[in-house]
């Protein structure tokens, strides 16, 4: 199975069938409605239905692989979605679950920001989860870390080995979960926390400057925050700027 996997797809295959089981546990999925991402070819789909789920949606993109689920999961619980996760509309589901392709993790993430769940249990590269969970002040703290964590309470679950997964990547991955907090954030929001970690190492002040979009007198309303360093902010303080400009 593994010698026939698509490249382009960034399809690697988990082999540890305790990490597969662990996955299963967190998602929680017990007559839950759950949505699978990358279902491949059903080792994690296996798991999960374990758990005895209400209905699994399994998602797969490629042809070969979602006509082995199809052969594979006759149960009339599983339904297979021959197609690609972001192009679809998602259906109404409790669990969200999935070791998804790395080059695409932020889209799918936050195409998820949209959707009614209560949680998602995710394998992403371990660098990224890092990114996400990051601290004001911590080296890799930037726009993904306060849009994801204002969008999600997030928590890193565990390291998973790059040497557990054929073919081998280059790098470790990391299991995710993401709990949505409700909050949404506006266009303009999302833009004012992009300004603001273009230049996380400048002040609030100059950094919103250099975006082109604001005049000076235009961030009188940010007051105290004018010279902090964008770096410094906890995800709280770049949604009350946010606020205060779109005021």
């Amino acid at each position: 199975m593994n010698s026939s996997r698509r490249k382009s797809l960034g399809q690697c295959f988990l082999e540890d069938r305790n990490i597969l089981q662990l996955e299963a546990k967190l998602a929680k999925v017990t007559g839950k409605t759950v949505l699978e991402i990358g279902a491949g070819d059903g080792r994690l789909t296996s798991e999960l239905l374990k758990n005895t789920p209400k209905k699994l949606f399994a998602v797969e993109k490629d042809a070969r692989f979602a006509a082995i689920l199809r052969e594979r999961f006759q149960d009339p619980s599983v339904q297979i979605i021959e197609q690609d996760f972001l192009e679809m509309e998602i259906p109404k589901v409790d669990v969200i679950v999935g070791n998804i392709p790395y080059y695409i993790s932020s889209d799918i993430i936050f195409e998820l920001k949209d959707s009614s769940f209560e949680h998602a249990v995710l394998m992403v590269q371990k660098e990224f989860a890092q990114k996400m969970v990051a601290k004001p002040g911590d080296k890799n703290y930037g726009r993904l870390s306060v849009t994801s964590q204002l969008y999600y309470k997030i928590k890193l679950e565990r390291t998973v080995l790059r040497h557990l997964f054929r073919p081998m990547p280059k790098v470790d991955s990391a299991i995710i979960t993401l709990t949505p907090t409700g909050i949404s954030l506006t266009q303009f929001q999302e833009n004012i926390i992009r300004y603001l970690f273009q230049h996380k190492n400048k002040t609030v002040r100059n950094a919103l400057r250099d975006s082109k979009m604001f005049e000076d007198d235009e961030l009188v309303p940010i007051g105290k925050f004018a010279k902090r360093r964008a770096r410094t902010l906890s995800k709280e303080e770049c949604l009350q700027i946010a606020r205060l400009l779109e005021a």
